[in-house]
């Protein structure tokens, strides 16, 4: 088989073609990393996966192109097709990428601060309310059983009632706390 230079121009152009679908293809993790920043094992699996598909693809490349053989230009030209992507619209997209990360910050901040604090405090105070109210009934049900339990005491025992007695006259008189005559009132 004869490789001609035309030939061998033409496997150049496909894998730097094929090196910018590569690089296109990493800046979507680089994009995600930044927008959703992703943990360190979840870069290092992306970038392992990456590389076996890189692998892949510069293997198949060569086995169209050259009939399986791998020539230095091939490898030249992804890496040629890589670097102009990403010196050029790979900037680009980062940049925009970590404008979008920003605006979605200061949003999500500002809907922090506006919406969800006050809901947040509101909620906290209705809540602190309710297991007040809710104490206060256990207290006075609390009191309630305790009351049934001891029944109020006679009238003529009760403080109120010794005290009016002693005004009105002996205790003997009244009788369920009320006097037998209207006139000692």
């Amino acid at each position: 088989m004869e490789v001609t230079l035309s030939s061998q121009l033409l496997s150049l152009g496909i894998s730097a073609l094929i090196g910018l679908a590569l690089a296109v293809v990493y800046d979507v993790f680089r994009v995600t990393r930044i927008l959703f920043r992703t943990g360190k094992i979840v870069m290092y699996v992306q970038d392992i996966l990456f590389g076996i598909a890189a692998a892949f693809v510069t293997f198949l490349l060569a086995l169209a192109v050259n009939s399986g053989e791998i020539r230095f230009y091939i490898i030249g030209g992804e890496l040629i097709g890589m670097m102009v992507y990403f010196f050029t619209v790979g900037r680009i997209t980062v940049r925009i990428a970590k404008w979008i990360h920003r605006i979605c910050v200061k949003f999500s901040l500002w809907f922090k601060r506006r919406i969800s604090l006050p809901i947040k405090t509101f909620y906290e105070k209705e809540k602190n309310a309710i297991t007040q109210k809710h104490v206060e009934n256990k207290k006075r049900k609390k009191n309630s059983e305790r009351n049934i339990e001891n029944p109020l005491k006679p009238a003529p025992d009760i403080v109120y009632n010794r005290v009016k007695s002693f005004f009105i006259g002996s205790g003997k008189d009244l009788k369920g706390g009320i006097p037998e005559d209207d006139t000692k009132l």
